[in-house]
């Protein structure tokens, strides 16, 4: 009789002989583990080796977590995120782990997302390929602390082509350290987070001659099916005031920009709602726009002092002095007082550029003599 072996089956029985053929003296895997063992759908884990059973409570398993610069809530595709994985124990200074990251929904041949890159000397890389898995693990370097508290650093490079959940499967090996498979406490947590359908970069509004035009930009975009420009007054009911269609997919930078026509005579809050192909969603920031400090300010030029007042400065965020070949001169920021004086300007005709702290521009001639 024959007997047929899918690619995980033979996956399992190779990765046993392996483990069965290991003499004690190594079996906490100081240099790092087999792949393939974070509990993860189709894997197994480190109890395969070590005795006992998977712990998944508990007040040490609650000190395991998993961090990332900027959260862990989302994170934008093609990026790379820097990563701590930490654990405490109260009983033991030598510890192991293995990560993987998969779909939220992954079954036994789901690929990994994304890939891994070592940022210390405590960690490695490692890949299988039936199915593609990438993941990262302990060192001989980084199996042992004098404290008790282990960190574990690395960076996460998530894919172009995948947005949606995605779930981190994490392994934590407590050695006693008695050269046994007998003693030690595995521990396996799973951690989720999002990877989005667009990165948002620059979002603003500005005056459009009695209307409100508002511009952003992403840096790529994977299934997006529009963007839904949403207006409030206390930031926390929203109406949604016009759309556009995304790109689709791409990953290059795109532009956008929307007329607000119908302005309210106050200040209000924007942001834009992007919706997937799936219907997902996503928010930008929130920005405020606010009409009375975007209104042109009066502007009084004394040429023979070189001294400019204005009437309203808190609203100034930038001055620039040009000269008639094209030159900026002078730059001043952030007004503090209602006047501005200028540093020794020779006689001529030289052009103001004021900018106001919403974005709004303004010119005015300037003869000093």
């Amino acid at each position: 009789m024959k007997i047929k072996l899918t690619a995980p089956k033979l996956k399992k029985i190779i990765v046993m002989i392996l483990l069965m053929g290991l003499t004690e003296s190594v079996i906490s895997y100081s240099s790092g583990p087999p792949a393939g063992l974070t509990n993860a759908p189709g894997e197994m884990n480190c109890t395969s080796c070590h005795s006992g059973s998977p712990i998944s409570s508990g007040s040490t398993w609650n000190g395991i977590t998993l961090t990332r610069v900027g959260g862990l809530s989302n994170v934008a595709p093609n990026s790379s995120n820097a990563m701590t994985l930490t654990f405490s124990s109260a009983i033991s200074t030598n510890f192991g782990f293995e990560l993987v990251v998969l779909p939220s929904s992954a079954s036994s041949s789901s690929a990994a997302i994304g890939s891994f890159s070592a940022s210390s000397s405590d960690v490695q890389t490692a890949s299988t390929s039936y199915p593609t898995r990438h993941y990262v693990m302990h060192t001989s370097a980084g199996s042992y602390t004098a404290s008790g508290s282990k960190s574990w650093t690395f960076n996460w490079q998530t894919p172009v082509g995948f947005s949606g959940g995605a779930t981190f499967y994490v392994v934590v090996n407590e050695s006693d350290n008695n050269s046994s498979s007998s003693g030690d406490n595995i521990y396996v947590k799973t951690f989720s987070t999002t990877v989005l359908p667009v990165s948002w970069l620059d979002f603003s509004a500005n005056d459009n001659d009695g209307s409100v035009r508002l511009n952003w930009s992403t840096a790529q975009e994977i299934n997006n099916n529009l963007f839904e420009i949403e207006r409030s007054e206390d930031d926390k009911n929203y109406e949604k005031i016009g759309e556009l269609k995304g790109k689709g997919t791409t990953d290059k930078k795109s532009y956008y920009e929307f007329l607000d026509n119908a302005p309210l005579p106050k200040k209000v809050l924007y942001r834009i709602k992007q919706v997937d192909m799936d219907g997902k969603e996503d928010y930008s920031k929130v920005i405020s726009f606010n009409p009375s400090k975007n209104a042109e300010p009066h502007i009084l030029v004394n040429s023979t002092s070189q001294t400019i007042c204005f009437s309203n400065a808190d609203i100034i965020k930038q001055v620039k002095v040009w000269g008639l070949n094209g030159e900026v001169l002078q730059t001043y920021s952030q007004l503090n007082e209602p006047f501005l004086k200028l540093n020794n300007l020779q006689n001529g005709v030289y052009l103001l550029e004021v900018t106001g702290a919403q974005g709004s521009q303004w010119f005015k001639k300037m003869l000093v003599q």
